[in-house]
């Protein structure tokens, strides 16, 4: 490929490398990508030429390079369709895959993707992963660095939990990047796509079993007869005798009722007896045992034949097996049963990535009802109400499909009141057929003019609390099978609403918090700053003092100096400790990979004087490297081991640090045979200014812990103890590991 032939088309592209793209037109490009997928997926049934106009359709807006890959019956995939934005290159594409073809065994890209139904996106392609890629092959490695790749993902195509194909998309000209968000439009996409090759191959099932039907019922066989004005059998019938293997002289009389099935023959007898009374055409279906000892589903019909008396002369009858014909009305009805789930699942698919929108709740609120407009179209209107509890009302908050007039179209609705009301009131879903005759109409001409005849409305409950009701009226009648549609979907929305207020609420609660937390630290930063000044000429002076009139006043006077001192140097202590406990949040370093060994040295050598006073023993297993604040992890093992230190027991302190590797964080303890801590306590050593000792028996401020708990939760980790009370205590904690890049293989 010559790379001035490369050039970027004129269309927006919906992956944009530039900082500062407007989300909002993001999403609505988004959308309406979606939106003319759907049209195109909607339009046939050759699922095989839509898919390949799909792969034009992202050509250039969500690729340069557009693939599809399909899985045959036979377990082959094969390449379905290819677009790029130079169509004359698309046959050089399909001379690539034919020369190259993709290993099925390969841990990574198509083929692994259908196997597991999981997406992989590279949002680089280095020139590593394209040698890797080609294996060794100088010629397959050369047309590859030419196609200057620049970006791909790759997702599946799966329905009903079936994955059957894969959509890729590559970024090679245009230099653009993809990112977690095209991610996320492309797998919609693929669930498009794979919906409507379901349905598409659904279709052609149902086509096939008609015609089976058809074929079968020509060929069934129909055994005729003839019997006697009294019911009894008048003649041979070699048709019977062929298809029930009866000999005559079984059948005459009612010796035939000894082949209809035990459970039928009583109904049977009962029906005939009664045609030959009123001397009315007959018609039964039974189950009737067929020559080889199996049964058969059978419609047999009888009419009365009459003489010039009026009087019947005899009876002319046919069994028709109708066997084939009731299996394949069956798997009409289970196909017909399988195609509204199918249209269900899609439906509540689309309700619930709306709801999980990033919007207000009213916004999401009329989405729903356009996605439930757009999924149903014997709906003409869908409606959705929310309960106002402070108001005791129904809001009209989502309106979608034909437009009422606003001269009746209430906003508000009390329980009770029109037809939503009494949905409301009663909670219980509600079906009316008759709608211009029902009097809770709110206007039987509005209903008249958008030519509305039928209501169907389900109450949104949550925990059996009334949240809102779903409201859709028909232009021809509504079935209970729809009701059970419309409750399931009208669940889905009212536990989504519900759950998007609480997150709102939570989001709302958590920026109070948040703001507060700001102030409170802003707050003991500035007092512990301010409080050092005048506390700094509070000690000289007091010091001074000391220096000064010590041994030359009475022992009150040096006892009430000592007071003053060491009031001043623990309130000195006291306010630093503070300053570093405010600043943990505000002054940290950036995280990176950081040697935890290096942190914890310094820290030893911070206490080594303590260490040495106390004849501690420490023992330091191997540190592994996290991603941290190297000064702030320096301040944490000095506070966790100077505590070990600081609440020893007689014995002489041991101290033992470890790391563990779980998952992906490390796991630190510190381990001592200090004098323990009670279980009550855990949670409260870690609270600011909180001891369980008297600063006479064991000094601090009672930061410390405060402290280690901040800084933790600063890189993400989580710090707890496990204690004995005389037998030592624990501190862990967890810290991120430093990420190890993963291996890609979507190019293969």
């Amino acid at each position: 490929m010559n790379p001035s032939e490369r050039r970027v088309p004129d269309v927006p592209p919906l992956s944009n490398p530039t900082p500062g793209l407007d989300a909002q037109n993001r999403t609505t490009d988004s959308l309406q990508l979606l939106a003319e997928a759907g049209a195109l997926l909607g339009s046939s049934l050759d699922y095989e030429t839509t898919l390949a106009a799909l792969t034009r359709l992202a050509v250039p807006r969500l690729a340069d390079w557009c693939s599809l890959d399909i899985l045959g019956e036979d377990g082959v995939v094969r390449l379905l369709a290819v677009a790029h934005v130079d169509p004359a290159k698309v046959k050089w594409a399909h001379e690539l895959r034919r020369r190259y073809p993709p290993d099925p065994k390969d841990p990574h890209g198509l083929h692994e993707v259908i196997r597991t139904g999981r997406s992989e996106m590279l949002p680089e392609i280095p020139d590593a992963l394209l040698v890797a890629g080609t294996r060794g092959d100088a010629e397959h490695l050369r047309i590859a660095r030419e196609l200057g790749l620049r970006s791909a993902m790759t997702v599946p195509l799966t329905a009903r939990g079936r994955t059957f194909g894969a959509l890729s998309l590559i970024f090679a000209e245009s230099s653009r990047r993809y990112t977690p968000a095209d991610l996320a439009l492309a797998e919609q996409l693929a669930g498009r796509a794979a919906l409507a090759v379901d349905n598409a191959r659904l279709y052609t099932n149902s086509v096939r079993a008609e015609e089976r039907f058809r074929s079968l019922i020509h060929a069934t066989a129909q055994a005729v007869w003839v019997m006697q004005p009294e019911g009894m059998v008048a003649e041979d019938s070699p048709t019977w005798r062929a298809f029930t293997g009866q000999a005559l002289e079984e059948y005459q009389g009612y010796g035939w009722l000894a082949v209809v099935h035990p459970e039928d023959q009583e109904r049977v007898r009962r029906g005939w007896q009664a045609a030959r009374v009123i001397k009315q055409p007959y018609e039964v279906e039974m189950r009737l045992s067929r020559a080889d000892g199996s049964w058969a589903t059978v419609l047999s019909r009888a009419v009365p034949m009459f003489d010039a008396q009026g009087q019947v002369r005899e009876w002319i009858g046919t069994s028709t097996d109708i066997t084939a014909q009731r299996r394949a009305e069956e798997t009409s009805r289970r196909l017909e049963s399988e195609q509204r789930a199918r249209q269900l699942e899609a439906l509540r698919a689309e309700v619930s990535e709306v709801l999980s929108r990033e919007d207000t709740p009213s916004r999401l609120i009329q989405a729903c009802a356009e996605v439930m407009v757009r999924n149903l179209p014997v709906l003409a209107l869908v409606q959705l109400w929310t309960w106002n509890r402070e108001a005791q009302v129904l809001q009209l908050q989502g309106n979608a499909g034909s437009a009422a007039p606003p001269s009746v179209q209430l906003s508000r609705v009390e329980l009770g009141q029109t037809l939503v009301g009494a949905v409301g009131q009663s909670r219980q879903p509600l079906l009316v057929n008759a709608l211009l005759a029902d009097p809770r109409l709110r206007s039987r001409t509005w209903a008249e003019v958008n030519g509305l005849v039928s209501f169907l409305g389900a109450p949104l409950l949550v925990r059996g609390q009334l949240v809102g009701v779903l409201a859709v009226y028909g232009q021809t009648s509504l079935e209970e099978e729809t009701l059970a549609t419309l409750a399931t979907v009208a669940d889905a929305v009212a536990q989504g609403l519900e759950r998007r207020r609480a997150e709102v609420s939570l989001q709302e609660h958590a920026r109070d918090l948040a703001r507060s937390n700001e102030e409170l630290q802003q707050f003991a930063y500035v007092a512990s700053h301010d409080l050092q000044e005048p506390l700094r000429m509070v000690a000289s002076y007091t010091q001074l003092l000391a220096r000064r009139y010590q041994g030359k006043l009475d022992a009150d006077a040096d006892e009430f100096i000592s007071y003053a001192v060491d009031g001043v140097n623990r309130m000195q202590r006291l306010i630093q400790d503070l300053l570093t406990w405010s600043r943990v949040g505000t002054r940290g370093h950036e995280f990176k990979p950081l040697d935890a060994g290096l942190a914890l040295n310094k820290a030893l050598a911070n206490l080594k004087t303590l260490m040495e006073e106390t004849g501690a023993t420490l023992i330091q297993g191997k540190m592994p490297k996290v991603m941290a604040d190297e000064t702030q992890l320096t301040q944490l093992f000095q506070n966790l081991v100077g505590n070990a230190l600081k609440f020893r027991g007689k014995a002489p302190p041991r101290v033992l640090v470890e790391a563990e590797l779980q998952g992906n964080e490390w796991r630190f303890t510190v381990e001592d045979n200090g004098i323990g801590i009670e279980p009550q306590y855990y949670e409260r050593i870690f609270v600011i200014f909180q001891r369980l000792h008297g600063k006479e028996e064991y000094p601090g401020t009672g930061i410390g812990l405060a402290i280690c708990k901040k800084i933790v939760e600063r890189h993400g980790g989580r710090i707890g103890l496990d204690s004995q009370p005389g037998q030592g205590t624990t501190f862990w904690f967890t810290l991120p590991a430093v990420p190890t890049p993963s291996t890609p293989g979507i190019l293969s």
